[in-house]
């Protein structure tokens, strides 16, 4: 019985871990949301929007795909990750 209980004491605690994870999770994304929102109507990027919405930019080695040259380009958002 008490090996039960330690098992769902262990349990308990692996959720409320997931829980508030998720919580924090969809905190993000709400200000992601709202950062989105508040530069929606810009005309130009520039170091400040860069800086508020991209957290960094991935860019992979070149590669000849049919005699043209390309990269795989990456970008890693501010508040969500890579989308």
């Amino acid at each position: 019985m008490e090996k039960e209980q330690e098992n769902n004491q262990n349990r308990m605690q692996e959720i409320a871990a997931v829980i508030s994870e998720e919580e924090h999770s969809e905190g993000d994304v709400r200000t992601f949301i709202e950062e989105i929102k508040r530069y929606a109507a810009i005309t130009e990027l520039d170091e400040t929007v860069l800086n508020r919405l991209i957290n960094r930019i991935l860019i992979g080695k070149p590669e000849k795909i049919d005699g043209v040259r390309t990269h795989e380009v990456r970008i890693v958002y501010n508040f969500v990750g890579e989308l």
